[in-house]
């Protein structure tokens, strides 16, 4: 798996997938787990038996506007699900594995999140500028986001520190990995030339360097070993005519594997 920024609510009905840190370890995943962003390529995950699961992948900034839990909380972490989000997690749980319906799932997903999300829970300006840089694909100067948001530099990076648990440098650095791989998976006839310099990077170099940081291998290879965890790469698998397996929303998107 590369490296990802949002942060992850995965729900799995059969076999527990087997979860490989970047240093090698391996354990066993939770039935309920909160996934949280992973700035560092070699994360895996080895699966076998009997596979249903469903996940649902949130905004960047998102745990905190929907929960009021920091990012930081999870940063390069996989959790118990319940432990992470204060709600009961495992009536989610129990009413999707009922089903085997994915749009009765988006909607008992989006019901529970309506119905336990904080509603008083305020942004703060690193939700902001996650925000900003997400939709940019890491295209906006530190010091420009400081200024946007009437912060200083230095204030920037210790509140983004605080709420996102990486600087807002790496953040860029990664969206910017991140929106050139979906970009090569939804249009896979783009060059990566074309891609690079859309993105950002100085060069077709640039762009590769990076690809090995943040995804382990050349471009190429990485989207070749990529498979389906990136939402990306699940609607551009969908056949023509059928209904697309992502339904994307303000801070959320629902995914079923």
């Amino acid at each position: 798996m590369p490296a990802f920024l949002e942060t992850v609510i995965q729900l799995d009905f059969g076999a527990v997938p087997t979860v490989r840190s970047r240093g090698g370890h391996w354990e066993s995943a939770h039935a309920m787990s909160v996934v949280g962003p992973h700035t560092f390529a070699g994360t895996g995950l080895h699966l076998a038996g009997s596979i249903d699961s469903f996940a649902i992948f949130l905004q960047p900034a998102a745990l905190r506007s929907l929960f009021r839990v920091p990012v930081s909380a999870v940063m390069e972490t996989h959790a118990e699900a319940a432990d992470v989000l204060q709600a009961p997690v495992a009536e989610l749980w129990d009413a999707l594995a009922e089903t085997t319906d994915f749009t009765r799932r988006v909607r008992l997903a989006e019901a529970f999140l309506i119905r336990h999300a904080s509603p008083d829970a305020d942004d703060s300006p690193s939700t902001a500028a996650a925000e900003l840089l997400t939709r940019r694909g890491g295209r906006v100067g530190i010091v420009e986001l400081a200024s946007r948001l009437h912060l200083s530099v230095r204030q920037l990076e210790r509140d983004f520190g605080r709420d996102l648990g990486i600087t807002p440098k790496r953040f860029a650095r990664v969206a910017r990995f991140q929106s050139a791989l979906d970009t090569r998976v939804r249009m896979p006839h783009r060059s990566w030339t074309d891609i690079a310099a859309e993105a950002g990077y100085f060069d077709q170099m640039h762009l590769v360097h990076d690809f090995r940081s943040f995804g382990g291998l050349a471009p190429t290879l990485t989207l070749e070993r990529l498979g389906d965890s990136r939402p990306a790469a699940l609607a551009a698998s969908t056949a023509p005519g059928q209904r697309p397996t992502v339904e994307a929303h303000a801070r959320l998107s629902t995914v079923d594997r």
